[in-house]
């Protein structure tokens, strides 16, 4: 329970850090930030790639053929 605590500070100060106190912090900050949405997206469009062939493939041999 106390690691979760600690977890939780960490993150409220995080959030509540003001800009430009600590130059270095603030690019680890903004690199993590950008790796973590850059996941996200591709996560994204693998999800749109998979579902849009699978809607081809079915509108291909339903509706076409």
């Amino acid at each position: 329970m106390e690691k979760i605590k600690e977890k939780a500070k960490q993150t409220w100060e995080s959030i509540t850090l003001p800009d430009n106190l600590d130059k270095d912090y603030d690019e680890r900050c903004d690199n993590a930030f950008n790796k973590m949405f850059d996941r996200f997206m591709h996560v994204c469009y693998t999800i749109f790639v998979v579902f849009s062939t699978i809607s081809i493939y079915f509108f291909i041999t339903r509706e076409l053929l």
